[in-house]
């Protein structure tokens, strides 16, 4: 086979000029047909800034969220796979994610009732709708109330570490309904042993929801009246509520406690039918059932794993929402500006440990006093304490949040039924 000169020198510059550009080594096979035909002076593309940070933003999705699935089927199933704890990314794609940092600062920034956090601790005075209930919180909170039957102090001292002693102070006189109590007892051993395991295990969300949370929320809420908790991980924000902030528009909880008030009594099923069929909204998110019940108490569950800010970021933002929805009963009802809304406590579960935070709506500001932790999952007082505070807490359901409805839900009849405004907290 004869050479071709011009053939040649034609490969050889190519060849040169790949090299001199620092391109990848190229293996063609045998011919004069074979020779490339791009154009000599293109280099390889390197990614770009967006492609590069979309990968590492894929590369770096948080595993506490639902799993999603694999890219190539996600639009096909994000529908299915909808979790609570990520309820702010349902929907977006690599690139439009929202970093609950920067979620927290619009919160701060917002123009719309803007949250404004204080650490409970600090202080000096609560306004007078809330007193009663933190302090009684505070001392379950501080292992100062007595919470355990003494029929099993012997036991669980002979259970425990030597370093992990039970204090005397943790346990009453038990004379009646010991079986009751036994009962109990063992509920509580069960929840303690499912958490620690969730901890060993590392367990996703869900898990610690089905083996952990729903026991607690079970066992504290077993037998009271016109109260119960529901799992409200795919209940969407009604569209208006919704934040005019795009990355504020919506967030969703893991559970709700509900006010159920009976038909009869007092007649607030009755109003709160009612108001339903007036077209007033009684929640803020959609109930599979649509039941006339007043969402009191919103809590959000995450892993050991996760950030502790993004359940607090969620929470802030949810109960924004709920506000808005609780201004727009009064508002419908026909009340004034200065009718005062309630304090809403919301509750942060972070893996094993329970925190109740207070929301309230003051100047203009959305302010949450947060930081009273309520119990420890991982040890048996701990859990004691958390279904102690609950059932507290739903004593203010009961009472408190149920007068508050009574007294929305009527007209008013004269300028004296409005409701003074709040207090500056201390």
């Amino acid at each position: 086979m004869h050479s071709h000169p011009a053939l040649n020198a034609t490969v050889e510059a190519w060849i040169d000029h790949i090299i001199k550009a620092g391109g990848q080594t190229v293996i063609m096979p045998d011919g004069p047909d074979s020779l490339p035909t791009v154009e000599l002076g293109v280099t390889p593309r390197q990614p770009n800034k967006r492609q590069r940070q979309a990968s590492t933003d894929f590369r770096n999705d948080d595993l506490e969220t639902t799993p999603r699935p694999p890219l190539f089927c996600r639009d096909q199933t994000l529908s299915e796979v909808q979790s609570t704890s990520t309820a702010d990314t349902n929907g977006t794609s690599r690139s439009g994610r929202s970093s609950p940092r920067k979620k927290e600062v619009a919160l701060r920034r917002t123009l719309d009732w803007p949250i404004a956090r204080v650490n409970i601790t600090e202080l000096k005075s609560v306004p007078a709708m809330l007193e009663s209930l933190a302090l009684d919180l505070k001392k379950i909170a501080d292992g100062r109330q007595s919470l355990i039957p003494d029929i099993f102090r012997e036991s669980m001292s002979a259970d425990a570490g030597i370093f992990d002693q039970p204090h005397p102070d943790w346990f009453y006189t038990a004379r009646d309904g010991q079986e009751e109590l036994r009962a109990v007892h063992r509920q509580m051993r069960r929840i303690c042993r499912n958490s620690l395991k969730c901890k060993d295990r590392m367990e996703y969300e869900a898990a610690w929801n089905d083996l952990v949370h729903c026991r607690v929320l079970e066992e504290a809420l077993e037998g009271q009246d016109a109260i119960d908790f529901r799992n409200i991980t795919l209940c969407r924000t009604l569209k208006a509520f919704h934040d005019d902030d795009p990355a504020l528009r919506e967030n969703k909880v893991d559970y709700g406690i509900f006010l159920q008030p009976a038909r009869g009594g007092d007649g607030l099923s009755e109003r709160l039918s009612d108001l339903a069929s007036e077209g007033i909204d009684l929640t803020h998110l959609t109930l599979s059932d649509f039941a006339p019940t007043p969402l009191a108490i919103s809590i959000e569950t995450k892993t050991l794993q996760a950030k502790p800010i993004e359940g607090s970021v969620q929470l802030a933002n949810w109960v924004r929402a709920h506000f808005r929805q609780l201004a727009r009963v009064v508002e419908r009802r026909s009340h004034g500006p200065g009718y005062q809304l309630p304090i809403l406590p919301i509750i942060y579960v972070y893996g094993n440990m329970w925190r109740v935070d207070f929301a309230h709506r003051w100047d203009r500001k959305t302010m949450i006093y947060e930081g009273m932790g309520i119990g420890d999952t991982h040890t048996m007082y701990g859990c004691y304490q958390v279904c102690a505070a609950i059932r507290r807490l739903a004593v203010w359901v009961q009472e408190d949040f149920r007068r508050w409805w009574l007294r929305t839900a009527e007209l008013p009849t004269s300028p004296n039924a409005l409701l003074s405004a709040p207090s500056a907290p201390g």
